[in-house]
């Protein structure tokens, strides 16, 4: 039988994914948009902005929460992101009997200082507790689960790999692009990646699935390229002509050296450089058993198809 939800963010890349994911599994669709975009057919349309405007959520058996920025400064955060996850909040914890919550988080929420180099990441992981050592996504993905987890309890929290697809390809994993040539920072270790439409299926799963507690789930496909194999992939679409492989030991070495000048950028900080570039492992077991997901797009295809429409 088919679920009333309630999609936040549903005009951007997952959100629009999630939309159509939900709509093939037979849900109802109440898309939360800040402009007029073009959804799956089905799906009813409400312009809203989750930070100022009230929002009614009568007949919602859950809540997919995909509104955030990818980008930007803490103020810009908290005005895209963490506030509007403040308000939904509130509103779902109000109500007599208040719809799940698939909150859309992220693997940046993980301590990486502590992993040694090689071992595999799971859902025990610390998470960050200096937050001001991070960037401004990463508090905000932070704030985001603490706000969730203080008031709700059918809360699945989804730390998502890297997402791409048709329209997102490139990931800041993989190093710095100067002209034509690209400067690969490492070489080895997993890139957590999860193909667009396994993410939005995952998504409706969890939507569908409840659950007594708050509980996090890394998201990541089967099929994880390294580095190497992701850009020999990627130059297909004619770019990098150049590639100077960069091992990520010695920008770790020269952040050292630059340790005492502030504003460095976010591969001079030790926690960032740490958590984009030290060669780990991923799993997604703990999804695959609590949803009953597996993933469908191998790497291959995926980046293939991607690329094409990229272009």
């Amino acid at each position: 039988m088919g679920l009333n939800l309630l999609v936040t963010g549903a005009g951007g890349f997952l959100g629009q994914a999630v939309v159509t994911a939900a709509m093939a599994r037979g849900h109802w669709v109440r898309a939360i948009v800040r402009r007029e975009t073009t959804l799956a057919d089905g799906a009813v349309a409400e312009i809203c902005d989750l930070g100022r405007d009230a929002i009614d959520l009568t007949g919602i058996d859950a809540v997919i929460h995909c509104a955030a920025a990818l980008s930007g400064d803490d103020a810009a955060q908290e005005r895209d992101t963490v506030a509007p996850t403040r308000a939904l909040v509130a509103a779902i914890a109000g109500m007599d009997r208040p719809p799940r919550l698939v909150l859309t988080s992220s693997l940046s929420v993980y301590e990486y200082r502590s992993l040694a180099s090689g071992s595999t990441l799971t859902e025990h992981a610390a998470l960050e507790t200096d937050a001001d050592s991070r960037d401004a996504y990463t508090r905000a993905k932070l704030a985001q689960e603490a706000v969730a987890q203080e008031a709700l309890t059918d809360l699945w929290l989804i730390r998502a790999g890297l997402i791409y697809g048709p329209g997102r390809v490139w990931n800041a994993h993989l190093g710095v692009g100067i002209g034509p040539m690209l400067v690969r920072i490492g070489g080895t270790g997993e890139l957590p990646l999860i193909h667009l439409t396994d993410c939005a299926e995952a998504m409706v799963l969890a939507a569908e699935t409840p659950i007594g507690e708050p509980r996090p789930l890394n998201l990541i496909g089967d099929d994880l390229p390294d580095r190497s194999r992701f850009i020999t992939a990627f130059r297909s679409s004619g770019w990098p002509k150049v590639v100077v492989p960069l091992p990520w030991q010695i920008l770790d070495a020269v952040r050292r050296l630059l340790r005492p000048f502030p504003g460095l950028p976010g591969l001079l900080r030790p926690a960032s450089l740490r958590a984009r570039m030290m060669p780990l492992r991923y799993v997604n077991d703990a999804a695959k058993s609590a949803l009953g997901w597996k993933p469908q797009i191998p790497f291959d295809a995926g980046i293939a198809a991607a690329l094409k429409v990229t272009r």
